[in-house]
């Protein structure tokens, strides 16, 4: 199944799957360590970061190519999605402060993932 999805969806998918991972381990590290709940706010920044850059970089691998716009179209497919939950869980938690300080973080990880994976590529 995973074969027939194009390279983009597979990323994608590994960057949620990462996410969500991630996310889960800060959870349980700040709920069972004395860290303050104030830390989720960098948490899910640092998690988004390497998620959307590990997937960008997958990508890019794979193809061997073009890495840092493949990277952006990942990091910009991530920050859609991110903006879509967003909306129909709690619009209120957008600002345009947040909105853009969001896209440039994704822009940029997946854009340096994108960069990472074409020379990781053994395709030249």
């Amino acid at each position: 199944m995973i074969k027939n999805l194009s390279i983009e969806l597979v990323g994608l998918g590994k960057a949620l799957v990462a996410s969500v991972l991630l996310s889960l381990l800060a959870t349980v590290l700040v709920y069972y360590t004395g860290l303050s709940e104030n830390l989720f706010a960098p948490l899910g920044n640092v998690i988004m970061v390497i998620s959307i850059f590990w997937g960008a970089c997958h990508v890019s691998k794979v193809h061997g190519s073009k890495g840092l716009l493949r990277g952006i179209n990942m990091g910009a497919a991530f920050f859609i999605l991110m903006f879509i939950a967003t909306l129909v869980f709690n619009p209120a938690l957008i600002s345009m402060k947040t909105f853009l300080f969001t896209l440039m973080l994704c822009l940029i990880a997946g854009g340096l993932g994108g960069i990472l994976g074409v020379g990781l590529s053994n395709k030249i």
